[in-house]
């Protein structure tokens, strides 16, 4: 197993490092073959004793490293999915390791062999050339130091980056702890003018290796991040760099903040829409400000889309991303809130009346302003939040992929991906959930994300029903929901997605929780599965039982060998309520299905989907009927008998077909 695994990586790091293109795609079939082959190893080995499993994992050094899960043990399925997910807009970025933080900066001069990245038109405009911090500062500059805290950008788009560093680097000023400033190796200037930065994104810390190249304007406008009181400061623009090179590019449309500090810090991001979530303004400050002060909170927030009269009558810009770097209730009680704005051309607040007389009375520097907290929630469309992860004591986390051609949670679930989380404690369990989904390359088609909690022992679901919990489908990167889990309780965690990309998707789930809890696959109930597709066409949408052309439904023939639990699911494209009967029909075509000829069925006629309740069926050959309630009416179906020994379905002739072989 340690073999495979190391070949598996081999293969990966051969990959980046070829040169020509046939090599590269002919050491990523072999990379493809190898991660296969560790795959089936790993299911012989399954098979093991409980006393083999729970020696230490050979494969551990492929596990990510780092202050968040660096306790969790991986499947060599999720090893090998991460090292799969390591590929990003034609670069590769491997798992993190600590010894990527050694030697970083030593060496001959360095130039990164992916090229230049790519700049904008509008970039374009301002560019002169790209040259070492040496060529443009001398040696006067250096890596670290103040002055984080005042950034800016200016041709970039990337306001949400730079509202991240801000916020991320006004927590290091409060809590004289590193969180952002120490991720970029190494922490001395590089004179090779090699650098690495460690960010988590795909599932796991990654390492980014780039250069110290910089984008220089041939104006005084700058093409990347600078400290406004401390413009030899380094470090800032190489940390925003190397995510842009993660991104694909200088010319990066945005994202949003908590997205880009979860990739920056792993605190836990969660997006409140101000204008759409139910929420109280003062327990929502309640809720922030004592997290606040005790340095588990960063807060960032976001503009929505406004007209050019907007933004010029209320100072903001629209779609634009702000740091929050400070909060504080006067002697009257207001609440208010120290805003950056790290747009360097943009104003700050022109806003008349008492927000006017507001920053009169807080003088705040240049690019900051104070807003009372309850305008900030009328004025701004998304405040963002990043908690601390060491809120929790324990951690969960599952990697896997997900099939989009079988299904994304469109009209039925049991294609999604499915989980049990059980609390066998005797207290309460407070939990959150983070559905992170992995980028594969920029301008991918939009997918919507969201969770479902079940009220239900971690058994599959299969339609949907009452739940505890649902989350809005969002088309972030990640989407959050909270619950608390009753003593000696399980629920089933359901991912659901909405995408016209229809293919093979990664995602990663993290579990932050107070208490220990289990979280494992669900359990399919019923051993084996058997399913069919097929359609409604002009000559076979027959409609309802009670319809004359009932009979030129697609039929099946069901053959069950041995008595057995059986359940039956269909789902359908159709717009109209649909039905599935197990008649006794000998395996042959019917007419017509009465009561007494039913043997189970999935209940009324229902939309999108319908599954039946389980019930015992004796051994022999019966007939399938699969109809919408509407004669005349197409679609695509897929039919799905689960039960406890296995069954044999097959598709029985159409009805027209012996219509039209004998002259009809």
């Amino acid at each position: 197993m340690p073999l495979a695994v190391e070949a598996t990586t081999l293969y990966l790091q051969a990959t980046t490092a070829a040169g020509h293109k046939s090599d590269k795609q002919r050491l990523r079939q072999q990379f493809g073959i190898a991660a296969d082959f560790a795959e089936k190893i790993k299911s012989c080995l399954g098979s093991t004793s409980t006393a083999s499993k729970t020696q230490s994992d050979p494969t551990s050094s492929l596990k990510c490293s780092g202050p968040i899960f660096s306790d969790v043990k991986l499947s060599t399925k999720e090893q090998t999915l991460l090292l799969r997910s390591s590929k990003l807009n034609g670069t590769t970025f491997p798992p993190w390791s600590s010894a990527d933080a050694d030697n970083a900066g030593d060496g001959e001069l360095f130039t990164d062999p992916g090229g230049f990245l790519p700049l904008s038109s509008s970039q374009k405009q301002f560019f002169s050339t790209w040259s070492r911090p040496t060529d443009i500062l001398g040696n006067q500059f250096t890596l670290l130091g103040d002055g984080g805290s005042d950034l800016i950008q200016d041709v970039l788009s990337d306001c949400s980056v730079i509202a991240s560093l801000c916020s991320a680097v006004a927590w290091e000023e409060r809590s004289k702890k590193p969180l952002v400033s120490n991720i970029i190796y190494p922490q001395s200037i590089s004179t090779s003018g090699r650098y690495v930065v460690r960010l988590f994104f795909n599932g796991v810390f990654r390492k980014v290796v780039i250069d110290d190249y910089l984008p220089v304007s041939n104006t005084v406008r700058r093409i990347h991040v600078v400290s406004k009181s401390n413009d030899r400061l380094l470090w800032p623009a190489l940390v925003e760099k190397a995510y842009l090179k993660v991104m694909g590019g200088y010319d990066f449309p945005g994202s949003n903040a908590a997205s880009d500090l979860f990739a920056l810090t792993t605190w836990i991001p969660e997006h409140i829409l101000l204008h759409i979530d139910p929420i109280d303004i003062s327990t929502l400050w309640q809720r922030i400000t004592v997290s606040w002060r005790y340095n588990d909170l960063l807060l960032t927030i976001g503009t929505g889309k406004l007209s050019r009269e907007e933004e010029l009558s209320v100072g903001l810009i629209s779609e634009h991303d702000y740091a929050i770097l400070d909060l504080k209730v006067l002697d009257d009680d207001t609440k208010v809130v120290l805003i950056k704005n790290p747009w360097s051309c943009g104003p700050s607040l022109d806003i008349q009346g008492s927000l006017r007389g507001l920053q009169d009375k807080l003088p705040a520097s240049s690019g900051c302003f104070w807003m009372e907290f309850s305008q900030l929630c009328i004025r701004f469309n998304s405040l963002y939040l990043n908690w601390n992860p060491q809120l929790f004591r324990h951690k969960k986390q599952v990697h896997f992929d997900w099939n989009m051609h079988n299904g994304s949670a469109v009209n039925s679930l049991y294609l999604c991906p499915q989980f049990a989380l059980e609390n066998r404690n005797s207290t309460a369990a407070n939990v959150w959930l983070l559905l992170s989904r992995h980028i594969r390359k920029r301008n991918d088609a939009k997918t919507y994300i969201g969770l479902y909690i079940f009220n239900d022992p971690g058994t599959r679901i299969w339609i949907r029903k009452s739940t505890v919990i649902k989350t809005k489908f969002v088309d972030s990167q990640q989407t959050l929901v909270k619950v608390e889990v009753p003593p000696k309780t399980s629920y089933t965690i359901v991912a659901g997605a909405q995408t016209d990309m229809l293919e093979t998707n990664y995602f990663s789930l993290f579990v932050y929780c107070t208490l220990p809890v289990n979280l494992q696959s669900v359990t399919e109930g019923l051993a084996t599965r058997t399913g069919i597709s097929g359609q409604w066409t002009e000559l076979s949408a027959g409609g309802n039982s009670l319809c004359t052309t009932f009979a030129s439904n697609p039929q099946f023939k069901l053959v069950i060998l041995k008595e057995t639990t059986l359940q039956l699911f269909i789902e359908t494209s159709a717009t109209i309520p649909v039905l599935a009967h197990i008649v006794w029909g000998g395996g042959r075509r019917v007419q017509t299905v009465r009561k007494r000829d039913i043997a189970l069925d999935t209940g009324e006629y229902s939309v999108g989907c319908a599954l039946s309740k389980q019930a015992r069926i004796m051994a022999g050959e019966y007939t399938v009927v699969v109809s919408l309630y509407e004669a005349g009416v197409m679609g695509d179906f897929h039919l799905e008998v689960m039960s406890d020994e296995s069954c044999i379905l097959s598709r029985l002739a159409d009805l027209w077909i012996g219509h039209f072989e004998n002259g009809f």
